[in-house]
């Protein structure tokens, strides 16, 4: 994936989402360099195992938005078991990013506007 910019679908369609899901309030151009433990979400004081289960609901949730209301498909060879599986791998992932959050669903999702056909 390229880096966060505003020219990317994944980028802005993953800041959209946790900005529509109140997991961020962060403006667009330095969104990118949040970490997982700045989202909403996190709570440091939980167990792993419950802040796991937080995150599953977020990425089962990230992945509804993205093929409901946004249109997205899965790229080819893609199941929606791996994109949930890679979504929650990062977002328990405490020093990830929200632009590594945008890279594994640019991996994943096939965004609004990306497929020269539309």
């Amino acid at each position: 994936m390229e880096t966060w910019n505003r020219n990317n679908r994944a980028c802005t369609t993953t800041w959209t989402t946790l900005r529509l899901l109140h997991q961020t309030i962060e403006k667009f151009e330095t969104a990118g360099l949040i970490t997982m433990e700045n989202l909403a979400f996190w709570n440091s004081t939980s167990s792993p195992e419950l802040r796991k289960i937080q995150a599953q609901t977020l990425s089962f949730q990230m992945d509804n938005v993205f093929r409901m209301v946004r249109k997205a498909t899965y790229e080819t060879g893609t199941t929606q078991e791996k994109a949930i599986n890679d979504i929650l791998n990062i977002l328990i992932d405490k020093g990830k990013t929200i632009a590594d959050l945008a890279a594994i669903n640019d991996y994943h999702y096939l965004f609004w506007g990306e497929n020269d056909d539309w």
